[in-house]
């Protein structure tokens, strides 16, 4: 640790530390960049050549840079040139053409290449593992971590379908009332968009109760590639302001590139202020960000929604909170509702039923007594989801109120359960939940054999080489990283060539100068 450029411990944590989230979750402060700095061959290399720079990289930014900048001088000796990115890789077998790995097919996913040892042909192959085999070949690539490799790929990946992206021809933005055209699949779709809603003739929905408009892209045939609802007459809850917030995107294959090129040209044209997160799920009612990237989840918003009960309903991802008397839907439930539009069913229910659901709201044919936060309540007997049944006493819980524990398999109560922060599971009993602990940590954590301690991240440990007096030679031994550096401050370890020894001999290791 004495060849880095953090002072003691504490700026170590600082800068590798664990933190906690926000929704209980711990991670490692730059994993990945600890994992590569780590490496021996690296430090060996820097030690041997005087140079320390790739040591001290700081983020993750200079990372990437980095190592693609030792990727390109790296294995220069092979024969062929691989063109990507306006970088420049070698390889054994492979090379580029003049596309330059663009697919000429507009695959955005897959690289294009020449294989020599194939009859020179053209083939094509996943972005991410066309990059991980070019690593592997490269004399830098051979010494990095599995971690580093990984994130390049996945870094690579992205940063490719963007470049391809714009290679394509260009893509028309229309944004207008043809509701019926973005809801049909035969005639129109370029793929599967794996929408729930297509061809369901639920579309008028956004014609006649709402204030909406259809935005979709469409390419150089016609089709359309991606497509979304823009709610056009937002209310933000506490304020004045109107928003234009574009609902859950939709693409051709579920391609989020395609969901991107969307949102950009509808940023990019004025039509939004806001936009549902790519990628998000049909149950994210508040996930929406401002054209910027930054978080609107804190706000609450609706829109006016004006529903008979013979009325199309379309299958809503946000405004599903349906206020029938106040001809208004919410993308939060903290207002009475009367109807949840998140259904298939194309209609709101008009049947004249016996029993009154005081859970949700509504009449129907058959209840089942139910407790929410204690409070004894009566639920749909066919709509018990927000429920799990407890057998310590044979009732529905809300699901609140309720955890699954591990050790039964079933729900308990949480005051009659025992959380772990390390495996993020429930237990019944304190015994059974650190006996689950501890095989949990000797399965998935690092053991240092001197602290006798697991630690979670095997970055936490590193090793030092104890003199075994019986065989006179030294022996590697894991230890955790706070405790080395500790003992190396006061003097119990000493450092010498890259290494650390519990015992030196004339200030060397003892087996140099052993008689």
């Amino acid at each position: 640790m004495l060849y880095y450029d953090f002072r003691d411990y504490e700026e170590f944590k600082e800068r590798f530390g664990i933190q906690k989230h926000g929704n209980g979750e711990k991670s490692r402060k730059n994993r990945i960049l600890l994992s590569y700095i780590k490496s021996k061959k690296l430090l060996h290399d820097a030690i041997t050549s005087g140079d320390y720079y790739m040591l001290h990289i700081t983020n993750m930014s200079q990372l990437k840079q980095c190592v693609w900048y030792a990727l390109e001088k790296g294995s220069t000796s092979l024969p062929y040139k691989v063109k990507l990115l306006g970088k420049v890789l070698h390889s054994s077998q492979y090379s580029t053409d003049e596309c330059e790995g663009v697919c000429a097919d507009g695959d955005t996913r897959a690289v294009r290449y020449i294989n020599h040892k194939n009859g020179e042909r053209v083939f094509k192959m996943k972005a991410g593992k066309f990059l991980r085999t070019l690593i592997l070949e490269n004399d830098f690539g051979k010494t990095l971590p599995e971690s580093v490799i990984t994130y390049l790929m996945e870094e690579f990946v992205q940063d490719w379908q963007v470049h391809c992206m714009q290679t394509l021809p260009d893509n028309h933005l229309f944004v207008n009332e043809e509701f019926s055209r973005i809801y049909n699949s035969s005639s129109y779709a370029q793929g599967n968009f794996h929408s729930c809603m297509t061809d369901e003739c639920n579309h008028t929905f956004y014609m006649n109760s709402v204030e909406a408009q259809a935005a979709y892209l469409e390419d150089d045939e016609g089709m359309i590639i991606a497509r979304c609802i823009i709610f056009t007459n937002v209310h933000e809850e506490g304020s004045d302001r109107i928003w234009r917030l574009a609902e859950r995107q939709y693409s051709a294959d579920s391609n989020d590139v395609l969901k991107r090129a969307l949102i950009d040209a509808l940023i990019r044209e004025g039509y939004i202020d806001g936009y549902k997160q790519i990628g998000a799920g049909c149950g994210d009612s508040r996930s929406f960000v401002d054209n910027s990237g930054k978080s609107l989840s804190n706000k609450r918003f609706s829109i006016d929604c004006k529903l008979e009960y013979d009325d199309a309903v379309s299958y809503q991802d946000s405004f599903k909170y349906y206020n029938y008397y106040e001809d208004k839907a919410y993308n939060h439930e903290c207002h009475s509702y009367d109807y949840d539009l998140s259904t298939t069913e194309g209609r709101l229910e008009t049947e004249d039923e016996e029993e009154y659901d005081d859970y949700h709201g509504y009449y129907c044919s058959q209840t089942t007594a139910v407790y929410v936060h204690g409070r004894e309540m009566y639920c749909n007997t066919n709509d018990l989801a927000d429920f799990n049944w407890v057998e310590k006493y044979a009732e529905y819980h809300h699901c609140d109120d309720c955890e699954f524990c591990e050790d039964t398999g079933d729900y308990h109560l949480k005051d009659d359960c025992y959380y772990s922060e390390i495996i993020d599971a429930f237990y019944s009993t304190e015994k059974e939940l650190a006996k689950a602990e501890q095989k949990y940590k000797e399965g998935h954590w690092a053991y240092s054999k001197f602290d006798d301690e697991y630690y979670e991240y095997e970055e936490d440990l590193t090793s030092y080489l104890r003199w075994n007096k019986t065989t006179l030679q030294y022996e590697e031994e894991s230890i955790y990283v706070g405790t080395l550096i500790n003992l190396v401050r006061n003097g119990v370890l000493h450092p010498y060539g890259g290494s650390v020894y519990n015992m030196l001999r004339h200030g060397m290791p003892i087996s140099n100068n052993l008689n």
